[in-house]
């Protein structure tokens, strides 16, 4: 974590991670910090500083730090103020938005927690157990071919408990700090997530 920054306003000396300036006479809105962490920002990890990445997740502990978050920062509370908070109101919403959507999806909070561990997994990662692969291929194949609502929901119901099975198994690997493993099963899950699109959108 880098050193503490100044707050433009009152010139107070605030954590790097402080969305509003922490003399409480002054308050002023502060620019994002670069480094900000996703789970810093909701409170959602472990450790003293609820900074340290963990997969198992409270949603709806989440979703109220999210509606928090969005309350106090949204630039039309900003609307008839000094330019530079509206501006970095408008920033902090986006940073919020983008840190909610990454952490209440359990695809793309393991990929940001392997992010974090210099494990990056692009789209085109494919499988390497060819046993899997033929699963979601046959899967795929009975997507295309299924014509009525009946093989649909069979073919999702088949999907969805892949899907909760990959996820299980990647709380294991990710509390075990087994990150190897989590990464092979986040690219599967990539695979389940497509499928689960696939579905959606037919």
């Amino acid at each position: 974590m880098s050193q503490n920054k100044t707050c433009w306003q009152c010139q107070a000396t605030n954590k790097p991670t402080a969305l509003f300036c922490e003399n409480k006479v002054c308050n002023v809105i502060q620019p994002i910090p670069p480094e900000l962490n996703f789970f810093h920002l909701f409170e959602a990890g472990n450790g003293d500083t609820k900074q340290e990445p963990t997969f198992d997740i409270d949603l709806k502990a989440l979703r109220r730090r999210f509606l928090l978050l969005q309350q106090k920062a949204h630039p039309d509370s900003y609307s008839n103020s000094h330019k530079r908070e509206h501006e970095y109101a408008q920033l902090q919403s986006s940073v919020i938005n983008k840190a909610y959507n990454t952490l209440k999806n359990p695809l793309t909070r393991a990929k940001y927690i392997l992010q974090q561990q210099g494990q990056k997994i692009e789209e085109h990662d494919s499988l390497e157990n060819p046993e899997l692969l033929m699963e979601v291929m046959e899967l795929r194949e009975e997507l295309e071919e299924a014509s009525s609502k009946e093989e649909l929901e069979a073919i999702k119901q088949k999907n969805d408990e892949k899907y909760k099975e990959t996820v299980q198994k990647l709380k294991d690997a990710f509390d075990k700090k087994d990150y190897m493993h989590a990464k092979e099963l986040t690219i599967e899950l990539q695979y389940w997530s497509s499928i689960q699109k696939a579905i959606h959108d037919k």
